[in-house]
């Protein structure tokens, strides 16, 4: 049974927020030929749907008994010890060191990630890449619940 559980929504930046709603003038520009008070319209829905789309698709990350990142769900039983990595370690990581046997949550915009070994002999998954903001907190919940 969990002692810690942990619960992260991975939120896009706000950036990447406000290039999508930046989209308004590409879609009246487009949209303008065909009709003017439709252009206006679609120029203000648009970016609106995809700020929200973008919102409220953001993957999770759940710990309870099993661990679930995205379409990602393991259980904690199954895994092995979890770190936080940053810098030129993450970069490698998700780079060329990346494993095809990985199984992987990576969110460009988000600084820190987490990997865990799987330890199940059964589990082809060599180990989880997760990105978080919270490398610290996810690590030791995971290591609090592994059994």
């Amino acid at each position: 049974m969990p002692t810690n559980s942990y619960f992260e929504r991975l939120y896009p930046s706000v950036g990447f927020l406000i290039a999508m709603s930046l989209s308004a003038p590409l879609v009246l520009l487009s949209v303008l030929p065909v009709s003017q008070s439709g252009a206006v319209v679609m120029a203000g829905l648009v970016p609106v749907a995809l700020v929200l789309l973008s919102i409220f698709s953001a993957p999770t990350i759940q710990i309870t008994e099993n661990i679930r990142a995205g379409r990602i769900n393991v259980p904690l039983s199954a895994l092995g010890e979890a770190f936080g990595l940053e810098g030129d370690q993450m970069k490698t990581e998700r780079g060329p060191g990346l494993s095809p046997a990985a199984q992987f949550v990576i969110r460009g915009d988000i600084k820190f990630m987490v990997k865990v070994r799987v330890t199940d002999p059964n589990d082809p998954t060599a180990y989880l890449l997760i990105s978080t903001r919270n490398p610290s907190g996810l690590a030791s919940a995971i290591n609090a619940n592994r059994s």
